[in-house]
């Protein structure tokens, strides 16, 4: 499978935390490795699947506080 530069950071955290959560020193690590690559292939392709919207020229999406009131400061300018 082809993965652009744009996912590629999101395919190698997929692929890292399926490592992280699942290798053992008492387990076949290539086994561990070919899974985490199935999995985040797998990811990879059910998130090319969604559908992309474009949020309201002036609204802020709903989203915490925090992240409320820092996106306001830039939605006011």
């Amino acid at each position: 499978m082809t993965v652009y530069e744009d996912e590629w950071a999101f395919w190698d955290d997929i692929a890292g935390k399926y490592i992280f959560k699942h290798a053992g020193v008492d387990q076949n690590i290539d086994i561990i490795i070919e899974a985490a690559g199935v999995y985040a292939d797998s990811m990879t392709i059910a998130r090319r699947k969604r559908r992309v919207g474009k949020i309201p020229v002036g609204e802020i999406p709903r989203v915490s506080m925090t992240s409320a009131n820092l996106m306001s400061s830039f939605v006011a300018k």
